[in-house]
């Protein structure tokens, strides 16, 4: 950094980030649209950027109306080049003002840091301070050069940084645990297209085999998810649903924010090599910490011992890996087994566990199926299932009973359904079809506009069930699932992000912005809120508006 764009500050109550983007029409102002991230004791009154030091009178009388902290603001972008900043803000109480210049930008997507030094602002624009330390823990990923494929996982190496006392946390701190032996590989379906990747991890020991280890207080284990949030532009989706399963009394993935340094690059520094923030979350898996269910072992081949426990995920066929083991269902869908997962489930395991699905579809879809006791009652946990369809019909979410759906079935026990599982797409996050709209049912035949796993359809046909069901969507709405609930734990989670939402959108410009995975995935096509604090306010005012029309309706689905 040089000697005109001055100091970095280590407090990191005093630091303040900036994203830039590209729209909009002013003159003078450089800039298309700017985030101001403040935290007490420094407050921005008003920011400008011009491409003279002169220029800078009118950008400031431009946006003095309208810029508040943590506003956004939309400008002409003149292109690359170099340009002049200028702040005027309050410091512990006391008006300060600061003029930098001139501060090079590429074009594109440049972001800034601005900091109160004893009774000045200073501001740095290298990425070495903007990517230099975060408040969520760091995690630093070194491949030794090697990109990471797909599959299969290639060695690495895990350095975390997670001090318990409140500092910030630098990449290049002494780890505050052992560096760990780790394989790593991109993961994910759709979003194997993504520029920004999410990853499989897994513990290694010194010969290379799997190892359990443990991750930001989290139970050990072997197998991790570090999820990159690329669609969801409020980056909180799948945390808020996990908790959301958690609250209501099932085992749901933990998970801790955190940023992410991927050192694939030997020539890069380790602030260059930033990649954004990360949900690291547990695997689904058979483990007394995680789904704490029986293992079942290959000798396991008569009953008792036979009926458990499995974990399954329900998928669509076009989703398999080959050499996957797919036990077809209902409606074109198959089932794979996840524990015991493909290679190790034995054939008289996978005959057995076919056999008893088709034993519970043949009762669900047949004559009797409202019959307590010749129906479909006997095979299946019903409070899990009457939970699990109303989160995701209140999430309307387009991957429910298509994909990434997961049941499980304990030994000597009955059906149940959970974990819940990737929600990058929900909560009003996918235009087609109808999803994006609060209204109108996802789950069962009258008005669902993609097909389903005729499952829910026929079990919200039994006057039974379908009482049920209201009965407990009218109970969370007075506690868990109440609009007033929701919000507090949506702003708990995004406060966890402050300026760490900064830095992610300063590496990936996405904001405002229509996505070429919207349009061949057919996700969610706009419109953007053009700010993080934009994309918070869409998620609340949608789960606020859903649940609304689900009270309204909820009794028409008693037959």
């Amino acid at each position: 950094m040089n000697a005109v764009t001055s100091h970095w500050v280590r407090s990191a109550s005093t630091i303040v980030a900036l994203v830039a983007g590209l729209s909009g029409c002013y003159p003078n102002v450089p800039i298309a649209r700017f985030q101001l991230i403040n935290e007490s004791p420094y407050e921005i009154t008003f920011f400008a950027v011009a491409e003279t030091e002169a220029g800078l009178e009118g950008a400031v009388n431009l946006l003095a109306n309208n810029l508040s902290p943590s506003a956004v603001a939309d400008a002409d972008v003149a292109g690359a080049g170099s340009y002049w900043l200028r702040a005027i803000a309050s410091v512990n109480g006391a008006p300060v003002e600061h003029t930098t210049g001139p501060m090079r930008m590429n074009g594109g997507t440049v972001g800034w840091v601005w900091a109160a030094e004893g009774d000045s602002v200073v501001a740095s624009a290298a990425v070495a301070d903007i990517f230099a330390q975060t408040t969520l823990p760091a995690l630093l990923i070194d491949t030794n050069g090697v990109a990471v494929p797909d599959e299969p996982k290639v060695d690495a190496t895990l350095h975390v940084v997670d001090h318990q006392d409140g500092t910030v946390n630098r990449p290049t701190d002494a780890a505050t645990q052992d560096v760990m032996a780790i394989g790593i590989e991109r993961r994910g379906f759709s979003t194997q297209t993504f520029p920004k990747a999410s990853w499989g991890i897994e513990g290694r020991d010194a010969e290379g085999g799997d190892e359990d280890i443990a991750l930001l207080g989290m139970p050990e284990e072997e197998d991790w998810v570090l999820y990159g949030p690329w669609m969801d532009r409020s980056l909180i989706r799948n945390a808020l649903g996990y908790e959301l399963w958690g609250a209501l009394g099932w085992y749901a993935p933990r998970t801790r924010f955190c940023e992410v340094y991927l050192h694939d690059d030997p020539s890069q520094s380790i602030p260059e090599s930033y990649v954004g923030v990360y949900l690291l979350t547990e695997k689904i898996k058979r483990d007394k910490n995680r789904l704490n269910i029986e293992k079942l072992d290959p000798e396991d081949d008569a009953e008792p011992a036979i009926t458990g426990g499995y974990l399954m995920e329900m998928r669509e066929p076009d989703r398999l890996d080959p050499g996957e083991v797919a036990i077809p269902i209902r409606d074109g869908f198959v089932m794979t087994p996840v524990s015991p997962n493909s290679r190790n489930i034995t054939g008289a395991q996978v005959v057995w566990f076919r056999s008893h699905i088709q034993a519970f579809e043949a009762a669900l879809f047949g004559p009797d199926f409202r019959d307590p006791e010749k129906g479909y009652a006997p095979f299946i946990d019903m409070d899990s299932f009457v939970d699990y369809m109303l989160l995701q019909e209140f999430f309307k979410n387009r991957d429910a009973f298509h994909s990434s759906t997961f049941l499980y079935k304990d030994r000597e026990d009955v059906i149940h359904m959970g974990p819940i599982w990737d929600l990058n797409i929900a909560m009003g996050y996918f235009s087609f079809q109808g999803i994006q709209g609060t209204d109108g049912w996802l789950l069962n035949t009258n008005g669902g506009p993609v097909s389903r796993s005729p499952w829910t359809a026929r079990l919200l046909e039994d006057p039974s069930f379908a009482q049920r069901y209201q009965t407990r969507w009218q109970e969370l709405r007075n506690s868990t699932l109440s609009t007033a609930a929701i919000e507090e734990r949506i702003d708990a989670l995004a406060a966890q992000l402050n300026t760490a939402q900064a830095r992610q959108f300063i590496r990936w410009p996405s904001l405002g912005m229509t996505l070429f995975p919207d349009i061949n995935f057919l996700m969610f096509a706009g419109p953007h809120p053009a700010s993080y604090q934009g994309e918070i306010e869409y998620l609340k005012t949608w789960l606020e508006d859903r649940g609304r029309w689900i009270d309204e309706h909820i009794a028409e689905l008693v037959p």
